[in-house]
């Protein structure tokens, strides 16, 4: 693969578990930390004159928390990675995290084969968006994993678009054919399955809001019409999204 350097800044206000945040990054030789912050205030202010590649930062933090540090990020349009770290397993942060549109979401204690692979998918991102690495002569430039990697970065991004086999193709820069061959062997299952799983993993989280209906859950993960999302719904979990929430429509 391409060498990348990926700048990264660490915002978390237990020192020591930043420094050893930063030490299990910096073992992926693609990424660089350039600085560590304990506050998100400091980090913003850091961020916004030398914007970074990627961003790790603790949701719970004095001056500034990690969600409003993300908003800011995103509000200001720069081009920079944020993922989430918290020891919070109450779901509304992980709410918070999905509507703040992060890279990713990670409880701590963080699992450290976890946070490779993560650190490992991200590279892989970066590569493919600064590089012609991804192209129908170069199939073999990627592992079968690193395309199932890219596969899943794509639909975890673009959830909410129109999204169908030929599209993945068509950006990922492999034929369809391929691309079906390869997901199904290591995943066990085509795209368009994968598609189909994420997209209500994220409804059903959506469907436990009290002002979400279905109708508004449907268009917010990629589906026009209601009675499809419904069916698809129902396929995959075995019950419908009314039976889910106790029949509110």
């Amino acid at each position: 693969m391409s060498k990348v350097t990926i700048r990264t800044v660490v915002v978390e206000d237990e020192k020591r578990l930043a420094r050893n945040i930063a030490k299990h990054i910096e073992e992926n030789p693609a990424f660089q930390v350039s600085e560590i912050f304990t506050n998100g205030a400091d980090a913003w202010d850091y961020i916004r004159q030398n914007p970074p590649s990627l961003v790790f930062t603790d949701i719970s933090m004095p001056l500034m928390d990690g969600i409003e540090l993300v908003q800011r990020i995103h509000d200001a349009g720069l081009s920079v990675r944020c993922v989430i770290l918290t020891g919070y397993a109450d779901f509304q942060y992980a709410q918070a995290a999905l509507r703040a549109d992060v890279e990713d979401y990670i409880l701590k204690p963080v699992d450290i084969e976890a946070f490779r692979q993560l650190l490992r998918k991200i590279e892989i991102e970066v590569v493919a968006e600064t590089s012609d690495v991804l192209s129908m002569g170069e199939e073999e430039a990627l592992t079968a994993e690193e395309i199932v990697a890219l596969v899943k970065t794509f639909v975890q991004k673009n959830y909410q678009k129109d999204i169908s086999l030929n599209v993945l193709a068509e950006n990922l820069g492999f034929s369809a054919s391929y691309l079906t061959k390869v997901f199904n062997k290591v995943q066990g299952c085509t795209p368009s399955v994968y598609i189909r799983e994420y997209r209500m993993t994220i409804a059903r989280q959506l469907l436990d809001q009290p002002s979400a209906t279905v109708t508004s859950v449907a268009e917010a993960v990629g589906y026009s019409d209601p009675f499809h999302f419904s069916k698809s719904f129902k396929q995959t979990f075995g019950y419908s999204p009314s039976e889910h929430r106790g029949g509110r429509s």
